[in-house]
């Protein structure tokens, strides 16, 4: 799921234009944001938390290349065999 400051109207409307496979979450009092640790100025950071099925947090990723994320994050599931038994 990812998560942003937008709005929820937002938010939808964004999924729905880019079909955008999965949901998103609205932190628009950036509560979430703060516990993570990515609230800037004005915009949060851009950052990736994996977190298995049980909830812990297993990889971050610090710096997002929007160019080459989606198969970053692909990359780092299979390095770490996540999902697998």
């Amino acid at each position: 799921m990812g998560i942003s400051y937008d709005s929820k109207e937002s938010l939808i409307d964004f999924k729905e234009k880019y079909r955008i496979p999965f949901n998103f979450l609205s932190d628009s009092k950036k509560e979430i944001g703060k516990a993570y640790g990515v609230n800037r100025f004005l915009f949060a950071s851009r950052k990736t938390f994996l977190i298995d099925e049980n909830g812990i947090l297993i990889h971050i990723i610090d710096e997002v290349n929007l160019n080459t994320h989606p198969t970053d994050v692909l990359n780092l599931f299979e390095k770490i065999n996540i999902g697998k038994q």
